[in-house]
């Protein structure tokens, strides 16, 4: 019995060494399948990374491409189109006549709010100190507040404001609170907000212009160089069957014809592409790519500054001479359009009050009107033409696409008419 106990015990001991044993080759199993399935995911980690990066340098690569292979937008003169001959001021814009600043406030958010305010402010305390203007109406079918004051008035009192239709009560009610918050016991303002109308690309409908977004603009205002295109009030807007917007040009006279400078800033938002000439070249009838649906004929809004001393009449008769440089573009204002032009001069200050009841001013003898006609009628035409060569192309509203003028394309247009 005893041997037999002692046999059964030898074969237990056998059994637990065996199992034991069974255990270490299965856990040593078990951790090298684990290392193999570490070393294996790893592998793939590295593989994915792989993927991922080789994905985003594609993707990078692509992007850079896509950026190269997008046109540079360029005004006018950097392609080489000059139109006609007098000089241009520093920036070539309504801002080289001293004083004068421009200010944008751009929505372009989601699928369809393509739309904006910019501010022209004529000096930065205009309310104050009144400065001469006038206001022409070449085509009336459309909204500009304001410019039966000037007329009456015979000066400029308020910032000037461009928008899109349905946003003038907006940025109307913002001018009053910018105005009376600054001069609380000063509660009569009649502001000048004109309008464009950027229903085709723009949720004109939505409202998304606020008075904050007038104020903003005014407080935003600024000399120098002047953004053009699809900013601001003209960010919805098209021209011609191509994306335009805000344009500015100007020029400078010589010295023995005064030595002034005339700035003009347009929103352009007119015309069709059969119509479309630049410098007298027939440009819209050679560039037939890329044609849209003609939607409604739309609006120009051109503002005039100056720093002649000239006076109410004499500004009425530059604010005229806006709709030769328009027309040369090739626009015909139809009987659906609107054009507006608001003209100012920096050169006198009306004040507030004096002892005598009177005050003097200088005023251009007229002879001497031409030379600011001319510059006048040049600065307009290339306003409108730096509008659509400086906007890029733009989806809006129901996915509806607007191309922007194929500079290469013009540039050929151009050459092949001698220019």
């Amino acid at each position: 019995m005893n041997e037999y106990r002692r046999w059964k015990i030898g074969r237990l001991e056998e059994w637990k060494r065996w199992k034991r044993g069974r255990l270490e080759d299965r856990k040593r199993w078990k951790m090298g399948r684990l290392e193999e399935w570490i070393v294996s995911f790893c592998s793939r980690c590295k593989f994915i990374a792989f993927l991922s990066i080789c994905v985003f340098l594609l993707q990078f690569a692509s992007f850079s491409w896509a950026e190269e292979g997008e046109e540079q937008r360029m005004r006018a003169r950097d392609i080489d189109i000059i139109i006609g001959s007098l000089p241009t001021g520093k920036f070539n814009a309504i801002t080289d006549v001293p004083g004068v600043k421009v200010g944008h406030v751009t929505l372009n958010e989601g699928e369809s709010i393509r739309t904006g305010v910019t501010a022209i402010l004529p000096h930065d305390d205009i309310w104050k100190k009144r400065y001469f203007g006038a206001a022409h109406t070449i085509h009336g079918n459309g909204e500009a507040t304001g410019i039966a004051r000037i007329n009456q008035a015979g000066w400029i009192e308020s910032p000037i404001l461009l928008t899109n239709t349905l946003s003038v009560g907006a940025v109307h009610d913002g001018v009053v609170r910018y105005i009376v918050k600054r001069y609380p016991n000063d509660n009569i303002i009649l502001p000048i907000v004109a309008e464009c109308y950027d229903g085709g690309l723009n949720d004109i409908s939505g409202l998304h212009v606020k008075p904050i977004h007038a104020i903003e603009a005014i407080e935003k205002a600024s000399s120098g160089p002047v953004a053009e295109g699809c900013v601001g009030g003209g960010t919805g807007m098209r021209s011609y069957g191509f994306k335009a917007g805000i344009g500015t040009a100007s020029r400078v006279l010589p010295e023995d014809s005064g030595g002034w400078k005339v700035g003009v800033l347009v929103n352009a938002n007119g015309g069709r592409r059969h119509q479309l000439r630049i410098d007298g070249v027939p440009v819209g009838k050679a560039l037939t790519e890329d044609q849209v649906k003609p939607g409604r004929d739309g609006s120009f809004i051109i503002v005039i500054a100056t720093d002649a001393p000239l006076s109410h009449r004499q500004l009425k008769q530059v604010a005229m001479r806006a709709t030769h440089g328009l027309a040369r573009t090739g626009t015909p204002s139809t009987d659906s359009s609107g054009e507006f032009v608001i003209a100012f001069s920096t050169a006198n200050v009306f004040p507030g009050n004096t002892e005598s009841g009177t005050f003097q001013i200088d005023m251009v003898v007229n002879r001497r009107l031409s030379s600011l006609f001319q510059a006048t009628i040049e600065a307009t035409e290339e306003a409108v033409i730096n509008s659509m060569t400086m906007a890029t192309t733009m989806t809006g509203r129901n996915g509806r696409t607007m191309p922007a003028i194929p500079l290469d394309r013009l540039r050929q247009v151009m050459q092949q008419y001698g220019r």
